[in-house]
């Protein structure tokens, strides 16, 4: 590995480990409103905020920077973006923060999937049985049959299937745009894809919840920005490792602020979940 290489995959890591940090932070303030606020409300007051957040960003570094060859492939991440993060509110909402994130560490063997059906990569048998190995993880966790399977455990699995493909999308854009313009731009065209629902189901915001929305917003965005910076900038067998520390942060937060815990069955599936990712990205790598 170059000098180069390695500086930049100790900075894919830093940003992936920032985007875990951001990401149970916005899922955290989330659940902390409980439901009072409709989803589609929640995803039209997070773009918005978002483009502001970002417009003085774009506005130093030239608006020439958003010329693009790849507007098409913008418009494919905005559709699945809105979708995920319509799933991420809602399973927020519904799912305990720890169970949440460990279903989400199903996300990056969706992404071995998505990058072969759609990228054409190779992808070896042992990956593959990675995967079943994953999913078998999952099963543990939400236990059909022992525990109902709510819409919130399904908006939880969808979420991280939804990602899979937002992140296969950032992998293609990065080669032509950076992750301020990446991120700019999905906010941006969010916007108009949620602004009618969210009008048809607006709910005026209470003056002590404008922090606490803003806070989302806030962390949400810096979220998909540091992924964006991530995925740029080095391979998934360095900064996936940062990913999965989402887990005990969640679990930390959601025992602080709820008093809510993962019970062994979610730890032991969040493990087979671990192993299983962390064993395909590395078969990936050799192949």
């Amino acid at each position: 590995m170059t000098d180069v290489a390695y500086s930049n995959s100790i900075k894919g890591a830093i940003w992936m480990l920032a985007a875990s940090l951001c990401y149970v932070f916005s899922a955290t303030l989330t659940r902390y409103l409980a439901g009072s606020y409709p989803t589609f409300e929640l995803t039209f007051l997070r773009c918005v905020f978002g483009v502001m957040i970002l417009t003085p960003i774009i506005l130093r570094g030239g608006v020439g920077q958003l010329k693009t060859k790849a507007f098409p492939l913008h418009c494919v991440r905005t559709l699945i973006t809105y979708f995920a993060i319509l799933l991420w509110f809602y399973a927020t909402e519904h799912v305990p923060v720890g169970d949440f994130f460990a279903i989400q560490f199903v996300s990056p063997l969706f992404t071995i999937a998505v990058a072969a059906l759609l990228l054409r990569e190779k992808v070896g048998l042992k990956s593959w049985l990675a995967a079943i190995v994953g999913f078998l993880g999952v099963l543990v966790i939400i236990r059909p049959g022992y525990i109902p399977i709510s819409l919130g455990i399904i908006a939880a699995l969808g979420t991280a299937g939804a990602y899979a493909f937002v992140n296969t999308c950032i992998k293609v854009l990065s080669r032509y745009d950076s992750p301020a313009v990446m991120t700019f731009y999905v906010n941006v065209l969010i916007l108009p894809l949620s602004a009618i629902p969210a009008y048809l189901t607006w709910k005026t915001p209470q003056s002590e919840d404008w922090p606490i929305l803003i806070g989302v917003a806030l962390s949400a965005t810096m979220a998909q920005f540091c992924v964006a910076s991530s995925i740029s900038l080095a391979d998934a067998r360095v900064v996936q490792p940062m990913n999965f520390l989402r887990m005990p942060i969640a679990a930390a937060m959601g025992f602080m602020v709820f008093g809510e815990f993962p019970d062994l069955w979610t730890w032991v599936g969040a493990i087979i979940i671990f192993g299983a990712a962390w064993y395909a990205v590395q078969q990936g790598k050799k192949i």
